[in-house]
């Protein structure tokens, strides 16, 4: 099934039966459609159409508009046919009644969006064709501007009430018995209506919020979810968003956008803030610059016209969300399949901008090649340390390679193109054909006879391309640095990457050496550069480790600078994390193409990553690789949590946690 080419207008439904602020989500959503360029409306109890025009129909919070106003006005034969015309967007998190009601109706739909990652892939576990769409900001969220020192209320919290959170706000409450600390609860019993007392909506509810110092977040159960539609209220309208330890907060950081911290340390957090209004206000100033432009309600509406154009198939998975299994291999190796055909034919499927800087005439000695694939709260980052790098002789370019991405990545990177004095050129795919294609792509277009890699959630210290360039010369076909692992929501240090020397059999034994490196162009080209046909055995991720095998089954040799050039930053939505799942098919695929460097080492404890099957020349991968990839998956999260607890975050919150032990009563 295939949607139409492009939609000529989006409908979105939502019943008035239901909960207020679903009206709310709706209304953003139109706005973001409507500054992408596509007519959008929000229709109060009207029902989809079941013809086929080029209508784009979404039913906002399928587990209140089906059972409160759908069902119970026409048959069910007809509820399901109207489902099956349209689209679904999920607001409720896995875990709770409501996801389970969201998810009978969301079966019989086209599709699901869905506002949380977490909920998207349980959609996806359970066979569904789902999508994760983060909600995103507006300017109706927003109410009148009022200094911060000025505004009447020091903490609002808002929301509707629950026994853990009533005992929690009691704490806090009484911690800030002094200061002017709003409650605004609701009962979550019966839908929460404009008209329901203790509710605030509307243009009320902006008011609300522009008139607070802080808004305070707390989980209504022990699910850590993200609060995204409160935590976008508090940014448009400038409040210092502090938090209960929460997943899925990026790419907010904390202690730059928002704070956040375990449930005992709320109120003195609240207490700290209320007395450095400074500091307040440059928190809560860099949220609400990061909202407006990161976390666009266009954005949103962007990766819902991508996904539905090709009705989930053939352009709609995300290669750093997508669940791996074969269907999801297969959508890429066709993509692959078409790209290879149509640039043999002598096409280019791809369009390439240049800033003001890349116009005028320039030879680089270092050409920079960053993929991107919706990285949009990471790109600028990214980028930014790039032309902050020290000097380097014949100096170097950008190229950014956009893998299709239906986020606001490709805007991020059109604003500091505008201001950067570094060319910059960049590559917009017409398809999303992963990492090691992007890559190719960067290679051929970059003009330097030098190549570095990097990736868009990545980032390098001023030293790396002066240290690196220097150490790359002679018979030398790559060289690479030390790579600081850092957590993404603290920024702590989690460990190194490619901390060790050139050792062939260490290479061969098992993965080392990131992606993040310094090639000679004829060295890439020799090998063929990266191998785009691993996708067929496994997930992406796998294709610089392919690279230095090449590298050193053609006996070229590599160079390690033993200093720390650059960050890689460990988030939710890393690729290593599906890499993983694949990982044992994948070995068994390197046993047979690096038959003759396997022959070479004989004797080894490991080979691509797993035990040695037996000694000899007749080596083979592990005889079961379901088996191993479950065993190897353990061994990596044995080392993230070991990780975690030896990092300094984990052992300064231990009294924390244990004073949180004795007020909870919990073991």
């Amino acid at each position: 099934m295939t949607f139409m080419p492009s939609p000529s207008s989006v409908r979105l439904f939502v019943t008035s039966l239901g909960n207020e602020f679903m009206v709310d989500i709706a209304s953003l959503l139109a706005d973001g459609f409507q500054a992408a360029g596509v007519q959008a409306e929000v229709l109060l109890d009207g029902r989809p159409s079941l013809s086929g025009d080029a209508v784009l129909q979404i039913i906002v919070a399928p587990h209140e508009y089906f059972p409160l106003f759908l069902v119970p006005a026409v048959s069910a034969g007809e509820a399901a046919r109207l489902a099956a015309t349209s689209y679904v967007l999920n607001v409720e998190q896995p875990g709770g009644q409501w996801f389970e009601v969201a998810h009978r109706y969301a079966a019989m739909s086209r599709g699901v969006f869905d506002i949380s990652a977490e909920g998207a892939l349980e959609l996806r576990r359970r066979g569904l064709r789902a999508q994760h769409v983060p909600l995103g900001y507006g300017r109706t969220l927003e109410g009148p501007q009022i200094a911060h020192a000025e505004r009447p209320i020091d903490v609002l919290f808002l929301g509707h009430n629950s026994p853990r959170r009533d005992q929690l706000l009691a704490e806090i409450a009484d911690m800030l018995s002094d200061r002017d600390f709003r409650m605004v609860l609701s009962d979550v019993s019966a839908p929460r209506l404009a008209s329901t007392p203790g509710y605030e909506a509307g243009t009320s509810r902006a008011r609300l919020f522009a008139s607070a110092k802080i808004v305070l977040n707390i989980h209504s159960a022990d699910r850590r979810y993200f609060e995204t539609h409160r935590a976008l209220y508090a940014f448009a309208n400038r409040c210092l968003l502090i938090t209960e330890t929460s997943r899925g907060t990026a790419p907010l950081v904390n202690g730059r956008h928002f704070v956040m911290g375990p449930p005992p340390a709320l109120g003195q957090l609240c207490r700290q803030y209320l007395g450095d209004i400074p500091a307040l206000r440059d928190i809560a100033e860099a949220g609400y610059e990061l909202a407006r432009h990161e976390l666009s309600a266009v954005g949103a509406a962007r990766r819902i016209l991508a996904a539905a154009v090709h009705d989930f198939t053939a352009g709609a998975v995300d290669q750093n969300e997508a669940p791996v299994d074969g269907q999801s291999r297969r959508i890429f190796v066709d993509r692959l399949s078409r790209s290879r055909s149509f640039r043999g034919a002598g096409g280019e499927d791809w369009t390439i901008e240049s800033n003001p800087a890349d116009a005028r005439p320039h030879d680089s000695a270092v050409s920079v090649v960053v993929t991107l694939h919706n990285y949009s709260q990471y790109v600028a980052t990214c980028l930014g340390s790039v032309m902050r790098s020290q000097p380097v002789p014949g100096g170097f370019e950008i190229v950014v390679v956009d893998d299709a991405s239906t986020d606001a990545s490709v805007d991020c990177v059109r604003r500091l193109m505008a201001e950067a004095v570094t060319p910059i050129r960049l590559v917009r795919k017409h398809s999303n054909t992963g990492p090691a294609d992007s890559r190719n792509i960067g290679i051929r277009l970059s003009r330097a006879s030098r190549i570095f890699i990097l990736d868009a959630d990545n980032w390098i210290y001023p030293q790396c391309l002066p240290m690196l360039i220097a150490a790359l010369g002679g018979s030398v076909a790559a060289v690479y640095g030390v790579i600081r692992r850092f957590d993404d929501e603290t920024g702590e240090s989690l460990g190194l990457l490619s901390a060790l020397a050139w050792d062939v059999p260490r290479l061969v034994a098992g993965p080392y050496i990131d992606a993040m490196a310094m090639f000679e162009r004829d060295a890439l080209q020799a090998v063929g550069c990266y191998s785009t046909e691993l996708i067929e055995h496994g997930w992406f991720g796998w294709e610089d480790y392919d690279l230095w095998l090449k590298l050193a089954g053609a006996g070229r040799e590599c160079r390690h600078v033993p200093r720390v050039l650059s960050a890689y930053r460990v988030h939710p939505s890393a690729m290593l994390r599906r890499t993983e799942s694949t990982s044992a098919n994948t070995a068994a695929y390197f046993h047979q193409k690096f038959k003759p460097l396997v022959e070479l080492h004989l004797g080894l404890d490991a080979y691509f990553g797993f035990p040695a099957a037996r000694p000899g020349p007749d080596i083979e991968p592990p005889d079961d690789p379901q088996v191993a990839g479950l065993k190897q998956r353990c061994h990596d999260l044995e080392n993230e949590l070991a990780a975690v607890y030896a990092s300094k975050s984990w052992r300064v919150a231990a009294p924390l946690r244990a004073l949180y032990r004795l007020i909870s009563g919990r073991s």
